[in-house]
């Protein structure tokens, strides 16, 4: 006898309660005049008296798609306390800076953090640095959109590379017909997943992440914490067609606010 629709809808719940995590989902709105130090996508950055944009080893300037301010987000244990995150990608390349062989490389991507941003370039200081081609970034180059921030907490996504493994667990251990991946299961099953099982399709901080095609992680990752994800957002953010773009990285080098390595990833 085959579970029916509540047995199913009831392991779902307990693997909900299982994997529970904090997640900040993270809503747009265009804005303009932010000042260079409020948590923005796109836009002008907040950059050091004396520091730079950063460039690649030709000399070639990064673009940023997302700048967040610490001390604007809910209260939270994802992000350090204060300080400014910066996610950059190098400008004019149709792959947005995704190293495919080596997706945590620095060569097309960087994350900057200033834990104690002090007073910085004036916005016309910042516009005689931040000169883009105005191609092959995924948003309008200046453009900014501004950010609300909303906190939940929220299990496993579908998309997730481990949740295959740990929702097949969960049904061997309740129902007597075992399967070894949730590909075994009924498409009519599949479709209810589908439906209950969180998508993760919104911009978001921490939680879980969401896929267009595959999570690039194995299942013993070390990159477990999703430091930021955006999404393909109507006329002001395209990754590719209909993309989304994620950022992990490690729980301790997060804990010590480490960001030399971080593995980026975007499909569509």
């Amino acid at each position: 006898m085959e579970p029916s629709q509540e047995q199913i809808k009831a392991l779902v719940a307990k693997l909900n309660e299982a994997t529970k995590k904090e997640v900040i989902t993270i809503e747009t709105r265009e804005e303009e005049n932010l000042a260079l130090t409020d948590s923005k996508f796109g836009g002008y950055p907040y950059v050091p008296k004396n520091g730079h944009i950063p460039r690649d080893s030709e000399g070639n300037p990064f673009f940023m798609v997302a700048q967040i301010n610490c001390e604007q987000l809910p209260e939270n244990n994802i992000y350090p306390k204060k300080g400014l995150l910066q996610f950059w990608i190098i400008d004019g390349d149709d792959l947005y800076g995704l190293d495919l062989q080596d997706p945590c490389s620095n060569a097309g991507k960087r994350i900057l953090y200033f834990p104690e941003p002090t007073e910085g370039l004036s916005l016309d200081e910042v516009k005689l640095q931040y000169v883009l081609t105005e191609e092959y970034t995924p948003m309008t180059p200046y453009k900014e959109l501004a950010l609300t921030f909303i906190r939940r907490e929220e299990g496993i996504t579908l998309w997730d590379v481990n949740f295959d493994g740990l929702f097949s667990d969960l049904w061997n251990e309740a129902f007597s017909d075992e399967v070894e991946t949730i590909w075994d299961l009924p498409e009519e099953t599949r479709r209810l997943l589908a439906d209950i099982v969180p998508d993760g399709i919104e911009h978001r901080i921490g939680g879980y992440p969401y896929f267009t095609q595959q999570d690039p992680r194995e299942e013993d990752t070390p990159f477990t914490e999703l430091l930021l994800q955006m999404n393909s957002d109507g006329d002001y953010i395209m990754w590719g067609t209909m993309g989304v773009a994620n950022f992990f990285i490690r729980k301790e080098d997060l804990e010590k606010e480490n960001f030399e390595e971080v593995l980026y990833n975007w499909d569509c």
